[in-house]
């Protein structure tokens, strides 16, 4: 029997990342909605982020690996199969939630935040939505239940051109990662030296802002940053590994990554040591057994497969919660710990029954059929039998 990739813990990681995007979004809408919030806060503004960071560079990883795998047993990379996997995975649910967040939600959940400014829009949002691009609606007000796939946008759109660049630099990807990432870094120099040279206000000067957000949102450097891992990890780069996995190593990343998540920093080159973080943290939690935090067990595999529903549908939850909590209920004067409470747990259970039912009778169909276009086997559950698959492991520091 073909065995399996597998990287263990990964799927915990995955839903952990899902949860504090989760905590990020609930705030904003109290934030939206004008309600007392922590949306402020540096911690929950950054939770979200570093959770979005974990997933580009987990994207990037696992993708690339799989990729290099395939052109190792194949001696290529067929790029019409790997859309068509990427379409059975992310479609069915995608497209639903963009149907349901343009012609139901707003007819059933009354936030002025979305729905006063929905109009004016709706057609120009819709179409970016519907052909792959939901990160150009960042330059317009936020959907409700959408707004949220504007980073599997930039990941569809990494993934568009991805399996070539493997296909034709496997033997010089590194030397092309560097490359690739100096070229995001140095636009975005370019493109802030050419927004402070324009009058403030100007028709250009208000384009070129628009094109640097377009720009830092595009963000394909975190998701080089894990095809390096991947590289790494294939090629058996093991005095680079090491240096990953070694307590030093590992204790400079955690203290650098705490002052981050407390602190509002921005500066060029920001986000590849974001991404770099997230990196050194993926490879420690799957690869190194010394690693203080296990994930791998059949709970977190499996709430890590419902990751991309929780993803998908609690921003839509969260609406519908809070909008009850508003409409029919006087906790958030009367009793604003009951209602923080309420929403939280409210919203966080309607999430995990909707991404239950979706995994198990939506989700479940498409990627049973997706299995019928995969070049290298690897495993969907996140538990496999011992027999049918590889775990990839490489050699621990003391």
């Amino acid at each position: 029997m073909k065995k399996s990739i597998y990287f263990p813990g990964l799927n915990g990681l995955r839903f952990f990342a899902a949860l504090f995007v989760f905590f990020h979004h609930v705030e904003q809408h109290k934030f939206l909605m004008g309600l007392n919030n922590w949306w402020g806060v540096p911690i929950i503004d950054n939770l979200g982020h570093q959770a979005r960071i974990i997933f580009f560079v987990l994207s990037g990883f696992l993708i690339t690996y799989l990729f290099l795998k395939e052109k190792e047993k194949t001696g290529k990379i067929n790029w019409w199969k790997f859309q068509t996997r990427r379409a059975l995975r992310l479609w069915p649910v995608y497209y639903l939630m963009v149907l349901v967040s343009f012609f139901v939600l707003p007819h059933l959940i009354d936030i002025p935040a979305f729905n006063d400014v929905l109009a004016d829009n709706f057609w120009k949002e819709f179409t970016v939505y519907m052909v792959l691009f939901p990160n150009l609606a960042r330059l317009l007000p936020p959907i409700m239940g959408a707004y949220q796939f504007w980073s599997v946008g930039v990941q569809e759109q990494f993934y568009w051109i991805w399996p070539l660049v493997v296909r034709f630099f496997s033997k010089r990807l590194i030397p092309f990662l560097i490359v690739f990432v100096a070229i995001k870094v140095v636009g975005e120099l370019v493109l802030m030296n050419a927004i402070d040279a324009q009058v403030i206000g100007s028709e250009l000067h208000l384009r070129l802002s628009q094109g640097l957000k377009m720009w830092q949102l595009l963000l394909f450097e975190q998701m080089a940053v894990g095809a390096l891992g991947a590289y790494l990890v294939f090629h058996g780069k093991d005095r680079v590994l090491k240096l990953i996995y070694h307590p030093v190593t590992i204790s400079l990343a955690s203290v650098v990554f705490m002052i981050l998540l407390f602190q509002h920093y921005h500066f060029v080159g920001y986000t590849v040591l974001q991404g770099c973080l997230a990196l050194i943290l993926i490879l420690n939690i799957s690869l190194n057994d010394r690693f203080p935090i296990q994930l791998e067990n059949p709970f977190f595999n499996y709430l890590g497969n419902l990751s991309f529903g929780m993803y998908a549908y609690h921003t839509a939850s969260i609406a519908i919660v809070i909008s009850l909590l508003t409409s029919h209920t006087n906790l958030v004067e009367s009793a604003p710990l009951i209602f923080n409470l309420s929403l939280y747990g409210g919203s966080f259970l309607v999430t995990m029954l909707i991404s239950v039912l979706s995994y198990k009778y939506l989700e479940g169909y498409f990627l049973s059929l997706k299995k019928k276009f995969r070049m290298v086997k690897n495993t969907e559950k996140g538990i496999a039998n011992s027999e049918e698959t590889t775990k990839v492991l490489q050699p621990q520091t003391a």
